[in-house]
């Protein structure tokens, strides 16, 4: 199709030919040939009228075209991605998706703070700094039953969805509970789209580590109708992949200061604990179903149903050998050699009676599955809009995580860390005798949550009708939630450990196991052949750790212990028990007040709203109380607790858009924001102690009758049902530019004050008259955030063929903080040296995502890159603390970047082919342990597969 275009728009056109020769030249794109092509684009001087074509957009640019044009109209500051192509997310998950927004990072370990397992989907979602997330699903709280407030992100089909949109200022409206913002997973609906549709998409995805394929498919029909009843709609949406995946891991244990190591006595020289390596299989089946129906029974009346369901299994078993020595134990040989900085380079390591090392099998299961249902009713007029919804959520997540493990006394480990990647590896002929084997240990952990929440919620808007104040907005709503965590904790049992032997007073046959027992993982092609493969390691058979509880019981019988080591005997936990449950329920009652204004007629014209949310919460964990075994204190009187815990919040909030010229917008935000302690750290089960104080225990030995002041009394839990929800007050500033469709720019600065961030500290409270020493989680903490934005979307459709197919998405978050934490979350060297002021966990300074994108014809091409920099994973890793806690290094994940692509290829109207990939630089993610002596080393290595996903999609 041709239209016509006066003059005028020819210096547009220029305009934006220019600004694309600038963001090329400014990315490096273009050198000389930028001049060439600018004098080429040099309008001519004629007063003809002139013909453009119009191109029909579609694909990436359409998708893009649409999260822009939200962005604009939206009265909060907000990002967000669209896929108008049905099932064409740009990633393979949520998570992976999210990590394309700016200021949005994931967590790519299966548990936050945890180095050992890596994630390669990507995990916990963190906005501008913070894990304290909502999420939502069309606009309404959903979550799943993790011990949380957030859904996992990972669990969700991205297929089911059509857009994934990040608020960071919120709006009195808008449901609390996120200080670092909110997301919104968005749905399609049948009256978004009048006619029939049907697509398809079958996806075979394959890893090249692992060397599984796995398959996928999506369904999704929708159509409308008119009928005497009124219009009606149906969407039935279907989606279900599986993925198999292998991680390969080195591990490089904390240094120690010594001054003992033979050739170097005297003199203060640091040499690690150890190394270590592992392989990781990982296969998860991700289901998914949906269902829409609208009805406009007439004019201005519209209901819409929705249920949404998400079902998650997932499995991982570990191939793993890991140091369990005494660290001031170790030697080195006298050829190993050490740096200037004294630290060991390379050499061997060894011990009297040789290494202690376990070598478990260990399978990790879990089923998770999340449903919302939710009924909403509009109603509007030129004056009024009525809207209102009920909702109702159930999840549950039910797993057990087991572990069984040999060990072996390995003559030495050989170490070389003067390369890129390390190389440790050990005796392979002493390694591969099953004879050098002795059982070890058993450990499980079982877990099965539940979690409910029933919704209602009411909204009115009235339109005045006036030039400065448009609209009135008020309204209400009301939850009850239920969150029924248990969890037994890790039940570890020795069984013949080598410092456990001498107890053994029957089977001490069996310590050593039968070959039948046994499995001898191999580590072939480790790290893609990167590294020289580490020597094969013999593990219990995985039946040990699939069978349980009879597999713990056959081993437990093969052993009778001495009295003094009876403790060794393992006891399943029963989930059922009162000890391992963590119950409760909340009711929150939220009321609003907003006005919308607008002034069109000024210079800058400007819109926005001013609100106050109310929020009121009633909490109460239901649990149970331990008193002490002392007769003064309740002589261990065991009863049932219902802490309860309320609270009250004003949340403010104001939002200003300013129009300074067409398609360039100033937006300030000032609002305060709350996210509630999460359930799994509010849990009552509380065990109360009294020991002889220092200064009576001569009492008591001379058996003079003690008092209540002759006791210490002490509480210490890893929860506290009394918690306080976090607030920030936050700042937001941001500059917009809309210059083309497709084409925008944004500047963005926040800030942040947070206040009640938990830690670990020291507090009193009150049981039976008496007041006890608390150190748990307290809500005391302080943070404050501050941090810049920068994004540029731009399409060069106005070069010259083929360029014009050619387009970039950038952005670049920058975010600095400090924080005030308790003495039980301070880090510690292992000489007891003491560090500065950490950063917020999870908190990259830096971050940017480089997106290249080419869409001409049936083609559409994309290269994206994520870097992140260094963030605190954890002050008390797995690992990288001692049992005692006496040390406790910081551990950071290193800066890090990955690169995924796809190319698609459109066969016809109907049909599309796409190769997608993900990981295609091979990345080497890295921790690093962060010393004051011997410095900063990288404590653990992380590679997985390149994946690749063929699909064919089908739209009908």
């Amino acid at each position: 199709m041709k239209v016509t275009h006066t003059d005028q728009h020819k210096g547009d056109v220029f305009s934006r030919t220019r600004t694309s020769l600038c963001v090329l030249s400014a990315l490096g794109l273009l050198t000389h040939a930028s001049a060439t092509l600018a004098q080429e684009a040099e309008p001519q001087t004629t007063e003809d009228e002139e013909t453009v074509e119009v191109i029909q957009v579609s694909g990436m640019r359409s998708s893009i075209i649409t999260a822009t044009e939200a962005k604009m109209s939206s009265d909060k500051i907000m990002d967000g991605i669209s896929a108008l192509d049905i099932g064409a997310l740009p990633d393979r998950s949520v998570t992976e998706t999210l990590q394309r927004v700016p200021g949005v990072a994931i967590d790519r370990y299966m548990t936050q703070g945890d180095p050992e397992h890596f994630s390669v989907e990507g995990n916990g979602v963190i906005v501008r700094g913070l894990t304290q997330v909502r999420s939502e699903l069309n606009g309404r709280s959903t979550f799943s039953a993790n011990g949380g407030r957030t859904l996992s992100f990972g669990d969700v089909p991205p297929e089911l969805l059509s857009a994934v949109n990040v608020y960071k200022s919120p709006s009195a409206d808008q449901i609390e509970g996120g200080i670092g913002g909110t997301i919104d997973l968005e749905t399609r609906l049948p009256f978004q789209d009048d006619q029939q549709r049907v697509a398809v998409t079958l996806t075979a995805n394959y890893g090249d580590l692992i060397e599984e394929t796995k398959p996928a498919f999506s369904a999704l029909y929708s159509n409308t109708w008119d009928t005497s009843a009124g219009k009606m709609g149906l969407l039935l949406d279907i989606a279900q992949s599986e993925l198999s995946t292998r991680n390969d891991s080195m591990y490089v244990r904390p240094f120690f200061y010594r001054d003992d190591i033979e050739g170097h006595e005297g003199e203060t020289v640091y040499v690690p604990r150890g190394a270590d390596w592992r392989t990781m299989y990982f296969n998860r089946k991700r289901s998914g179903g949906y269902a829409a129906l609208q009805w406009e029974p007439k004019e201005n009346h519209e209901l819409t149903f929705t249920y949404f369901v998400s079902d998650y299994d997932m499995t991982w078993n570990e191939d793993a050998i890991f140091v369990g020595n005494d660290p001031f134990a170790v030697q080195a040989t006298t050829d190993s050699v050490f740096g200037d900085d004294n630290v060991l380079e390379y050499g061997r390591l060894y011990q009297d009676g040789g290494i202690p090392m376990g070598s478990d099998v260990r399978v990790s299961d879990q089923t998770a599955k999340t449903e919302d249902f939710a009924l909403r009713y509009r109603w509007y007029n030129d004056t009024w809009a009525v809207e209102s919804s009920l909702q109702r959520v159930n999840s549950s997540s039910k797993g057990l995580d087991s572990t069984v493990a040999t060990e072996i006394l390995v003559p030495y480990i050989d170490v070389d860390f003067r390369g890129s990647l390390p190389k440790v590896n050990s005796d392979e002929t002493y390694l591969a005798t099953p004879e050098n084997y002795n059982w070890n240990f058993q450990m499980d952990n079982q877990y099965d949550r539940e979690a409910t929440m029933t919704a209602f919620d009411l909204d009115v808007t009235y339109y005045t009708g006036m030039e400065l104040l448009s609209a009135v907005r008020f309204g209400g709503r009301y939850s009850d939630s239920r969150a029924d965590n248990a969890d037994t904790g890790y039940n570890w049992s020795a069984l013949a450990v080598s410092w456990l032997q001498g107890g053994i007073v029957e089977g001490q046959e069996n310590i050593t196991p039968d070959a039948s027992d046994l499995n001898l993982n191999t580590f072939d092609n480790f790290f893609g052949g990167r590294v020289p493969s580490p020597a094969n390691v013999y593990a219990p058979i995985v039946s040990y750790a699939r069978d349980y509880p009879q597999s713990y019981e056959t081993l437990q019988n093969k052993f009778v212990y001495a009295d003094w080591a009876s403790w060794a005997y393992w006891s399943q936990r029963n989930l059922e028990d009162d000890q391992w449950q963590n119950d409760q329920s909340e009711k929150t009652t939220a009321l609003y007040a907003m006005v919308d204004y607008d002034y069109m007629d000024g210079k800058f014209p400007i819109s926005g709203n001013l609100g106050v949310r109310y929020v009121h919460t009633k909490n109460v964990a239901h649990g149970h109380l331990q008193y002490p075994f002392v007769s003064d204190f309740g002589n261990g009187a065991y009863e049932d607790l219902d802490a309860e815990h309320s609270y009250s919040k004003l949340l403010p909030s104001f939002n200003l858009k300013m129009e300074l010229d067409e398609g360039l917008l100033l937006r300030f935000a000032a609002s305060k924001a709350m996210a509630r302690p999460d359930f799994n750290s509010m849990g009552a089960n509380l065990t109360l102690s009294a020991s002889v104080k220092e200064s009576s225990q001569g009492k008591q030995e001379a058996g003079e009758p003690l008092g209540p002041d002759d006791y210490d009394l002490t509480l210490s839990a890893d929860s506290n049902p009394y918690l306080d929800p976090m607030t920030s007050t936050q700042f937001d500033l941001s500059l917009e530019w809309y210059y083309d469709d497709a084409n925008s720019m944004y500047a963005a600065l926040f800030t942040k004050d947070i206040k009640g961030y938990q830690v670990y500290s020291l507090s009193q409270v009150e049981y039976g008259g008496y007041t006890y020493n608390a150190t748990w989680p307290v809500s005391t903490g302080k943070a404050d955030i501050t941090g810049a934005e920068l994004t540029i979307n731009h399409f060069f459709n106005n070069l010259p063929a083929p360029f014009d197919g050619l387009g970039i998405q950038a952005n670049y978050t920058y975010i600095d903080s400090s924080t005030e934490l308790g003495d039980d979350t301070r880090p510690y060297d292992t000489d007891g040296s003491t560090y500065g002021t950490m950063p917020y966990q999870g908190l990259s300074k830096q971050a940017f995502n480089l997106v290249g994108m080419y869409e001409k014809d049936n083609w559409s091409i994309r290269l994206a890159y994520n870097w992140r920099d260094e963030f605190l994973m954890s002050t008390r890793a797995n690992g990288f603390q001692a049992d005692d806690s006496s040390w406790a290094l910081p551990l950071f994940n290193a800066p890090t970047g990955y690169l995924d692509g796809s190319i698609a290829y459109k066969i016809n109207d109907n049909y599309t082919v796409v190769l997608e990939a993900n990981n295609l630089a091979d990345t080497v993610t890295k921790n690093i342990m962060k010393q004051n002596g011997p410095g900063n080393h990288y404590g653990a290595y992380h590679v997985n597969d390149v994946r690749y996903a063929l699909s064919l999609r089908a739209n009908f």
